[in-house]
């Protein structure tokens, strides 16, 4: 009987699919890949670009959706410049690339495709090429091109991350193996409930608030005593939230956080938050408190951390509490401040529920 229930629920495991996966984010040369805890995946150029950038995407699982996107919508228009679409205009090595109207969406910025068998005739056409241009940048002084160096190593790093080495659905290196031996996308894990704990009262808020600004060591803090807001929010019967305004930058405001208990005698500790995974084989280092918000209605903190101003680069990351402690709910992170990046970063863990 011990035998057949084993039996059952490993069944039961590998049709559900399996534990959250590490997430990955790794360069190779002209390429950069991100693939998350269910083993979505995205890859894209990096480097002297000059806002043409293709954009590659899969999920994992052995029919997984695949996407491919050519965008220069970012890109800044020089005088000289060939005016028409870019799909009229592409080059592979030197030689025209054609795209067919009826499997592609096309607009004058933008070429994409969805169909997965188009997005892998696609890859295997540019796989082993060096470089994708646009014809028409004679008199142009920037250069548009996207660098294939490094496409197939970052291919070949997304087939290992989703199980599909040696099987006719690789991308890389397409084998023999059939697409059912492929293993079904892992299962996001799913965090409790957050119930909503009784607000604070005017007593509460006073304790606390008197506590924070006699307690909480804000010695290595650069803003003026004047500056230093404090919020607090409530995360438990029991239990509290306090946020202390830190430090300044340009685009970046640091905090200081602290769950302290809501009755007397009042006891603080420093808010530690620890990411469930090693990315890239290291452990996440522990994110600093950089812009952060606090949804007292979800019982979650959110910090977004810019790289610069005009965030199309930095880490944000948002976290739960479940009645203990905050964990992680989402993860996202784009380390290249090259413009592309500004409508969203790769997401590297996320949760259901």
């Amino acid at each position: 009987m011990l035998r057949l229930a084993t039996s059952s629920l490993l069944l039961l495991a590998l049709w559900q699919g399996t534990a959250a996966a590490d997430p990955l984010q790794q360069d190779y040369s002209d390429w950069t890949l991100s693939c998350d805890n269910l083993n979505r995946c995205e890859a894209r150029n990096i480097n002297e670009h000059n806002g043409l950038v293709l954009h590659l995407s899969r999920e994992a699982g052995p029919q997984g959706r695949a996407a491919v996107r050519l965008d220069n919508e970012h890109a800044e228009v020089f005088e000289g410049t060939d005016p028409r679409p870019i799909a009229a205009r592409l080059l592979l090595d030197g030689k025209a690339l054609h795209l067919n109207p009826r499997e592609w969406q096309l607009s004058e910025h933008l070429a994409q495709a969805d169909n997965r068998l188009v997005v892998d005739d696609f890859i295997s056409h540019i796989r082993n090429a060096s470089v994708l241009t646009l014809s028409g940048q004679d008199k142009a002084p920037a250069r548009q091109s996207v660098s294939l160096k490094g496409l197939k190593a970052a291919l070949l790093a997304m087939d290992a991350q989703q199980g599909r080495v040696e099987t006719r659905t690789a991308w890389a290196t397409p084998g023999s193996k059939t697409a059912d031996t492929v293993p079904a996308a892992p299962v996001a894990p799913v965090l409790p409930p957050f119930t909503p704990p009784p607000s604070l009262t005017e007593r509460e808020i006073a304790a606390l608030t008197q506590f924070a600004a006699t307690n909480i060591d804000t010695g290595d803090c650069t803003l003026e005593q004047s500056e230093r807001d404090i919020s607090l929010t409530p995360l438990s019967s029991d239990k509290a939230l306090i946020l202390v305004n830190c430090d300044m930058g340009a685009y970046n405001l640091f905090s200081l956080a602290s769950v302290v208990t809501r009755h007397a005698p009042l006891k603080a500790e420093e808010l530690a938050l620890q990411a469930p995974f090693k990315l890239n084989g290291s452990q996440l280092m522990e994110p600093e408190l950089i812009n952060v918000e606090m949804d007292e209605a979800r019982g979650q903190l959110s910090i977004y951390a810019k790289g610069r101003g005009i965030g199309d680069c930095g880490e944000s990351s948002r976290w739960a509490y479940d009645g203990k402690q905050f964990r992680l709910a989402e993860y996202r992170s784009e380390p290249h401040c090259d413009g592309y990046s500004q409508n969203g970063w790769p997401l590297l863990w996320t949760t259901g529920g």
